[in-house]
């Protein structure tokens, strides 16, 4: 068997290991439905993007989404994201006009599923009084490339092409996401995610390189959790009597 494929079925089996002990599951249910909101920066790491330019970004990107908790352990998401980009010509391209041939702007909108794996609770014993939590994201949808610098329209094609076109392309993503709880119903975020997606999403395509591009982007924001059909924000411990945390928030 290739070890890829081993690797593949260990993590599988070990995301798996909470859903096959249902039988000793430790909290109640059911889940809750989720909005959130958050902003923060998008970093390009495409073609020609070095140490000088690589924290170059422009404000804001965020994203919004709406989700659901299946378990403690995961949950899914739909989430809507805006991300400012730089492009940057070839180094041959600046020395030859570095006042023409300079770093250009666009955008792209992305679209995608989540799969929300809660680390956390997959190590640790569930308590509802737990104040954080660690995710693994991991999703893939659509992605919009639009508003490309009108500059790049003048930037003739043997030196170095950039297309203007707006066009949807391929996305993927993993990440990691922490959440504080700051109270019953909210947790504050911070999430690093890693984007993947067509090599020509920035106007430039690179035979010579890997055919996909990629940018990362950091955030922090807010989550707010829904009450369910049992009126509570959260999954609650499973306990034959009521503990004093409950009675405190009647």
């Amino acid at each position: 068997m290739h070890r890829y494929t081993k690797l593949l079925i260990l993590i599988f089996a070990l995301a798996t290991v909470p859903f096959v002990a249902q039988g000793q599951r430790h909290y109640e249910g059911p889940g809750n439905w989720f909005v959130g909101i958050d902003a923060g920066v998008s970093l390009a790491l495409n073609e020609n993007v070095t140490g000088d330019n690589f924290l170059r970004a422009r404000l804001p990107a965020g994203s919004i989404t709406l989700g659901r908790t299946m378990t403690p352990y995961f949950g899914m998401r739909l989430s809507a994201g805006f991300h400012p980009q730089f492009g940057y010509p070839h180094k041959k391209a600046i020395d030859y006009d570095p006042e023409r041939f300079s770093p250009y702007q666009f955008f792209a909108g992305s679209g995608s599923l989540d799969l929300m794996l809660n680390l956390s609770n997959l190590c640790r014993h569930y308590d509802v009084r737990n104040w954080f939590d660690a995710y693994f994201i991991a999703g893939g949808g659509m992605l919009y490339s639009f508003g490309m610098d009108e500059k790049v329209v003048d930037w003739p094609e043997y030196i170095y092409p950039v297309n203007n076109e707006e066009k949807w392309y391929w996305n993927a993503k993993v990440g990691l996401m922490g959440a504080w709880h700051i109270n019953r119903g909210c947790d504050f975020t911070a999430e690093l995610d890693c984007f993947f997606t067509d090599n020509a999403y920035n106007g430039v395509v690179d035979s010579s390189a890997q055919p996909f591009d990629l940018f990362t982007t950091f955030r922090v924001g807010i989550v707010y959790y829904f009450n369910n059909s049992m009126h509570r924000h959260r999954y609650a411990n499973r306990s034959r009597t009521t503990h004093g945390y409950w009675s405190a928030f009647k």
